[in-house]
């Protein structure tokens, strides 16, 4: 093969990709475009707000079980997994109740600030970020 046929392959596979990286961009450019936002239509009211705060502090437990199960011995790990149950919860009932997530996160907040002792005890910390113990 001559140095010139290289060449023109190599050209050839970076206009290729080029095209590709074009192609997507406009294709995520025209999606933007054309989705739209939709905004919810109301706001919680208090009891709602009550509501959805002592809900979710009834599924913490559940939650934290579920993480503790799928994460032995990795408590980071068992962290970012109740974060993710608790955050599906809540982008589920801010769609059902037609209101902004921001406010259901509220009513969770107002609940962990006003209840008072709980029993057992409800997390309130970050666990360190090390190595998973299986990689010891």
């Amino acid at each position: 093969m001559t140095m010139t046929t290289t060449r023109t392959r190599w050209r050839r596979v970076a206009l290729s990709g080029w095209l590709v990286l074009a192609l997507c961009g406009g294709m995520a450019v025209a999606r933007a475009l054309a989705s739209e936002v939709r905004t919810p239509s109301r706001r919680l009211s208090a009891e709602e707000s009550i509501l959805l705060g002592r809900a979710a502090a009834q599924a913490e437990p559940h939650w934290r079980r579920r993480s503790l199960h799928s994460f032995p011995g990795d408590f980071w790990s068992q962290d970012d997994d109740f974060g993710a149950s608790e955050r599906g919860w809540v982008m589920q009932e801010a769609r059902r109740r037609d209101v902004p997530v921001t406010e259901v996160f509220d009513a969770i907040d107002t609940e962990l600030r006003a209840s008072g002792p709980v029993f057992p005890p409800r997390k309130a910390t970050a666990s360190p970020c090390k190595p998973r113990p299986f990689y010891d």
